[in-house]
């Protein structure tokens, strides 16, 4: 017996493109690209690209929850915005998710989205052109599996550990090479 329904993303999130501006200021809203995440989605914090916007593109600014899909390039990953990082807008390289809350949590589809399988699924829609894109038609078709709540919540906790894991070893990583590079210079000097 399984415990989970399976769904199309236009079952439970809307979506929209990101903004597209070639007005690029030195402070204002955070104006985020794919250069400002890592691989896993992870936001860098290294944002260099700001924008103004008027009352009439306000809209576009992220709320708490949103979620950043790349929709094109040779890397696919999923990023869900937090009001911590500050205002900001998502450029066009990006499809914004807008999930139903009471039917999926955003930490959730966020790791779903981040996950091998789907990562597959992406590269081979947009396989065959030389900037792999998801069109907005197969990102609606998209299905995942969609186990209660609870069960969402209890999967984005583990998989929020599994990235800590993935960041302690990544840092310990580049310290026993910093201190492998110290060794060596020490004998040959």
């Amino acid at each position: 017996m399984k415990n989970y329904q399976k769904v199309k993303l236009r079952d439970i999130a809307s979506f929209t493109f990101g903004f597209h501006t070639s007005k690029i200021e030195n402070q204002g809203i955070i104006y985020l690209q794919a250069r400002n995440f890592n691989e896993n989605g992870n936001f860098l914090n290294n944002v260099d690209k700001y924008v103004e916007l008027n009352e009439s593109k306000g809209e576009m600014l992220l709320k708490d929850g949103d979620i950043l899909l790349v929709g094109k390039g040779m890397r696919f990953f999923a990023h869900c915005y937090k009001k911590e990082m500050g205002e900001a807008v998502a450029s066009s390289i990006f499809y914004v998710i807008k999930t139903n809350r009471e039917a999926v949590l955003p930490d959730y589809l966020t790791c779903i989205l981040n996950h091998t399988k789907s990562h597959n699924y992406f590269n081979s829609i947009g396989a065959g052109s030389s900037i792999p894109s998801i069109r907005k038609n197969e990102l609606a078709d998209f299905e995942i599996n969609l186990p209660s709540l609870q069960v969402q919540h209890k999967i984005v906790e583990m998989y929020d550990l599994h990235n800590k894991e993935i960041q302690l070893l990544d840092q310990l990583k580049e310290k026993k090479q910093i201190r492998f590079n110290q060794l060596i210079n020490e004998i040959t000097k």
